[in-house]
């Protein structure tokens, strides 16, 4: 009885050693197993919202590409209505020009010019047949542009200003003095040997003289932008900025010279 006793007391203290080795190693196991599981479900959402900021930041680009397009094509009709508006107010001055006056006109349109030559001729749509002559004074309403070189039936060489061979005869309207102006193409026009000591101010204005029966009397030519003296030191030359721009022409008008 008393061996029976001892042996049941063994088996009890070896089942009680068991549950307590066991059981901190199958919570160390599930520990385990929940961490593990833990970071494949954190893995596997950064991967997914990873994915998902892909796909945002795709639609997005895709969205200001669209954006961008739609607002180049609006800024080039926003330039295209400009141009046609600058266009109609050129046309509409001319129109002006020519009902004033009392000289025969006749409208035309740059319709060609030499980039090798920008500033010194273009070619214009209206030649003989329209009544233009070599000669013929070319004008805007802000200003003088230059001079019919030689024509055809339905075509004419205009000689700008802004090219060193055009003269033209020109008058500083505030106090008389007359001159000769000619271009330096894409810098000011200049008058020279204006006599030293002579009241010329940056700003007066430059007329056409028009005592030649080529060119309108009193037409706009430019304003005065310099004044420097001669490398000689013995006269004065006066530079010009241009009414009218040379660079950027497209409908003029064509005085004929008067007989």
């Amino acid at each position: 009885m008393g061996v029976d006793t001892e042996s049941t007391a063994e088996f009890v203290f070896i089942l009680v050693l068991i549950w307590m080795v066991a059981g901190p190693i199958s919570g160390a196991v599930l520990g385990a197993q929940t961490w593990i599981t833990s970071i494949v479900a954190k893995g596997s959402y950064q991967v997914e919202s990873t994915k998902n900021l892909a796909q945002q930041l795709l639609e997005s680009s895709e969205k200001i590409k669209a954006y961008e397009t739609k607002l180049a094509k609006q800024e080039l009709e926003l330039t295209r209505l400009r141009q046609q508006s600058q266009d109609t107010n050129k046309l509409r001055s001319l129109l002006n020009l020519k009902q004033k006056s009392n000289r025969k006109t006749i409208a035309a349109e740059v319709i060609a010019r030499n980039p090798d030559n920008w500033f010194s001729q273009v070619v214009i749509d209206k030649g003989t047949i329209n009544g233009v002559k070599k000669g013929s004074a070319v004008i805007t309403s802000d200003g003088v542009v230059g001079q019919v070189v030689s024509t055809t039936s339905d075509a004419s060489v205009v000689r700008l200003l802004t090219d060193p061979d055009q003269k033209l005869g020109v008058v500083i309207s505030r106090i008389g003095l007359t001159g000769i102006l000619s271009g330096a193409y894409a810098s000011p026009a200049k008058i020279d040997y204006v006599p030293v000591g002579t009241n010329v101010d940056a700003g007066d204005k430059i007329m056409c003289l028009g005592k030649g029966g080529t060119f309108p009397e009193n037409h706009p030519v430019g304003i005065v932008s310099a004044v420097r003296r001669e490398n000689n030191g013995a006269a004065l030359q006066i530079e010009v900025k241009l009414s009218e721009n040379c660079y950027d022409l497209s409908q003029v008008l064509v005085l004929p010279p008067l007989e």
